[in-house]
């Protein structure tokens, strides 16, 4: 088959299931329900507890409320439960600001919780250095992430609206100092106190959140921790596939457990399979392009995971985690620890604080080769420092890899040039019988010792390799923003001047100029002469680096091919 046919054929199919995936998702989310239909765990918040469930996993304990910003939501538990808070959070009220070398944080005395975060080290764009805010309460933004504490009996515990006292002193990571700790700080009149404090550690998006619960009561306390995130309906892509790998992201919750590894939980899930399930070793996160946030218990400690849909001024969904009961004899502390991780997806990072985290970086089904890619690539990196030029070595090293491949449909390639005449010259005796005509001219495709169809492995070969390099383009936050030389600012973004794409057309032409078009119609030579501009104005809208890696894989295959092409003509010549 000829090669240059066959790249039209298989780029046209892979544009096409391209925007037919794209075409899917927007769709979905057109579709999706602005505001879910209520359950019977959405109710107001003097409602009275529901009584506890038959199965193995309970669900959230009536005396836990929900989301600070919608009505609270008493479900069924196992714990009895103490009266349900019913403000509405301190939404606006005092807070105080924590900042370390990664991180512009302000959290509110209500809850002790963190209400904003932004990102000291990424940007919103190359153009606007305004730090990504990952984490806010106001109304509209995409996360929020609230813990508290929760008894059995007659007994209150600090939970996410509860008012804590500051930490006194400055809240910020010091020059020559490794760590920082905040605690907040909450005492009753019966003598139990809870401290609240987050660890920072220097260069680490990490956060240590521990309780240390003092019992200086007479009566033993049976407490238990719950940690929780909430998102918004997420809103509706509005950006061009091609303008920005972001649009196939996924956006929402999701789960991590032993058993079932990585789960996605969408709303429709929310709804239609609210999550009620117990074990250890696993974390929940929500997700967004390059970044997520997730909470990370210990390890050894076996929690109870759920999900539910709240109806208030919008609609909102929320995961949750609870502890074990926890044992606190008079006089005695406890602590109960977990790990909150607010930041980007850095594999390497990530993959060192749980089990299975590295995998909120989605691959989706390109998984097998994206992710080898990223390693290889990863490790180039350490030897440049650009990942542009990762990715020249990434095509050196395939092409090292295919170059006998290669070399034999170019010669192939070559040799059916040079026989070309003889081709046109059966076509003109045979041209009326297409069975003769076939066997004629494989028959002296078979004495002249070419093979037509090796032009088809190498193409089958580079679009996987196109499309798994996609992927790693759109997902890995390592290439977010990174230069390649002078006018490329960010390989994941558009060529902004389109010098990569014209440099691609131009390859593409005098590629398809030393490809012998020996054997086809006028029209499908007509089509091909315009495919090289085709090409030019796709690539225009892929990241650059995807540009980059195809025209330089293009570049090297056009100065193999004229090299061997040479080579074969020179041989062939000296025969005559």
């Amino acid at each position: 088959m000829n090669n240059t046919r066959l790249i039209f054929i298989v780029m046209t199919a892979v544009l096409a299931m391209m925007l037919a995936s794209q075409w899917q998702i927007q769709n979905a989310q057109r579709n999706a329900p602005v505001t879910a239909a209520p359950t019977a765990s959405a109710t107001v918040a003097n409602a009275a507890p529901a009584e506890a469930n038959d199965g193995s996993v309970p669900s959230a304990p009536a005396n836990v409320p929900a989301d600070a910003s919608v009505p609270v939501v008493p479900v069924a538990s196992s714990v009895a439960a103490t009266a349900v808070p019913e403000a509405p959070g301190a939404v606006g009220g005092a807070r105080v600001s924590v900042e370390t070398d990664l991180f512009k944080l302000e959290l509110s005395l209500a809850g002790a919780d963190i209400v904003s975060a932004k990102l000291k080290t990424y940007s919103v764009s190359v153009n606007d250095r305004t730090p990504i805010e990952l984490v806010s309460d106001r109304a509209q933004q995409w996360i929020k992430m609230q813990s508290g504490l929760a008894a059995s009996g007659t007994v209150s515990l600090p939970n996410h609206l509860t008012d804590y006292v500051a930490p006194s002193g400055p809240l910020v990571l010091a020059e020559g100092s490794n760590t920082l700790e905040v605690p907040f700080t909450w005492t009753d009149a019966n003598g139990i106190s809870v401290k609240k404090i987050y660890s920072f550690t220097r260069g680490s998006f990490a956060i240590g959140v521990r309780y240390e619960i003092s019992n200086g009561s007479a009566q033993p306390l049976n407490a238990f921790a719950y940690r929780q995130l909430s998102q918004p309906e997420p809103a509706a892509a509005s950006s061009s596939f091609f303008a920005s790998p972001a649009g196939l992201a996924y956006a929402g919750a999701a789960i991590y457990s032993p058993d079932e590894r990585f789960e996605k939980i969408d709303t429709d899930r929310f709804v239609e399979e609210p999550l009620k399930r117990s074990f250890a070793g696993g974390w929940m996160a929500l997700l967004q392009h390059h970044f997520f946030v997730a909470w990370i218990p210990d390890a050894k400690e076996t929690n109870d995971y759920s999900t539910v849909v709240l109806n208030g001024q919008q609609t909102t969904y929320l995961s949750r985690q609870q502890t074990p009961l926890l044992a606190v004899a008079p006089g005695a502390t406890q602590v109960l620890p977990a790990k909150l991780y607010i930041g980007p997806k850095l594999q390497n990072d990530i993959a060192k604080l749980a089990p299975g985290l590295e995998t909120v970086v989605d691959y989706g089904m390109f998984t097998i080769i994206s992710a080898p890619l990223f390693d290889t690539m990863n490790w180039f990196h350490s030897l440049t420092n650009n990942w542009g030029l990762a990715i020249i070595l990434i095509v050196l090293a395939l092409k090292l890899i295919f170059y006998k491949l290669s070399a034999a449909q170019y010669r192939s390639g070559a040799k059916m040039k040079a026989i070309a005449p003889k081709i046109e010259e059966l076509k003109r005796r045979l041209g009326s019988d297409p069975q003769k005509f076939g066997m004629a001219q494989m028959e002296l495709f078979r004495k002249e010792g070419v093979n037509p169809f090796l032009g088809c492995l190498p193409v089958l070969i580079q679009i996987p390799v196109f499309l798994g390099l996609y992927w790693v383009l759109a997902e890995s936050v390592e290439m977010r923003q990174a230069p390649f030389l002078g006018w490329i600012k960010d390989l994941t973004a558009a060529d902004p001047y389109f010098v990569l794409p014209v440099l691609n057309c131009l390859v593409m032409f005098l590629t398809s100029k030393m490809t012998p078009m020996t054997g086809m119609d006028p029209l499908q030579q007509k089509m091909l002469q315009y495919m090289p501009l085709m090409f030019g104005v796709m690539m225009a809208f892929f990241p650059s680096g995807l540009v980059l890696y195809w025209t330089f894989n293009g570049v090297l295959g056009l100065a193999q091919q004229w090299w061997i092409t040479s080579s074969i003509e020179t041989e062939m010549a000296a025969k005559k």
